[in-house]
């Protein structure tokens, strides 16, 4: 019994610890996300995958090019979804998030369960969308303004925490690279 209430004690006394990242940061270490991964497609492909956003080229000649613009969108949504799952699974966090000294943890304070990294990787991708995603990104960010825990709705899902990681008591922070 008195083991539940040191645990009970102790984390409540780690949430009060805590900073909650605020949306800014979480947007700039998404929008830093999508540059390196566009940036090192664009180098693989030798520029070939911008024409994912040339609709012009579509519309003038569908049967043409319709093949091209559905591998970009393929390339595009592959190479993030194994850049967001890996990146959690190797450092916990993205590399933009890094670069913005965030941290994602698990609802309970703990780290982020390596299985759960496919999930919220396969969350991000709602973000590319043409156009739906810049709708679906700012509501979230709404969001995150409105409510007291700032989470999005891929934290809902997911349940997870974006975090300062320099809160983060030091058992953990250790576990971030």
């Amino acid at each position: 019994m008195s083991d539940n209430i040191a645990k009970k004690i102790v984390s409540e006394s780690f949430k009060e610890n805590l900073v909650i990242a605020i949306w800014w940061k979480r947007a700039m270490a998404f929008v830093l996300d999508a540059i390196f991964i566009i940036g090192i497609l664009v180098i693989c492909t030798k520029g070939r995958i911008s024409y994912a956003w040339e609709l012009y080229i579509l519309i003038e000649n569908p049967s043409e090019t319709i093949i091209w613009f559905l591998v970009n969108w393929f390339l595009i949504f592959a190479a993030s979804w194994l850049y967001f799952k890996y990146s959690g699974r190797l450092m916990q966090r993205s590399l933009g998030q890094r670069f913005l000294k965030l941290a994602i943890i698990y609802g309970d304070g703990t780290m982020m369960p390596e299985n759960n990294w496919e999930k919220r990787a396969f969350y991000k991708l709602r973000y590319l969308l043409p156009i739906i995603g810049v709708i679906i990104g700012i509501i979230d960010l709404i969001k995150i303004m409105r409510s007291d825990t700032h989470q999005s709705r891929i934290d809902w899902y997911t349940n997870t925490i974006v975090v300062m990681d320099w809160s983060l008591p030091s058992e953990i922070r250790v576990l971030l690279k």
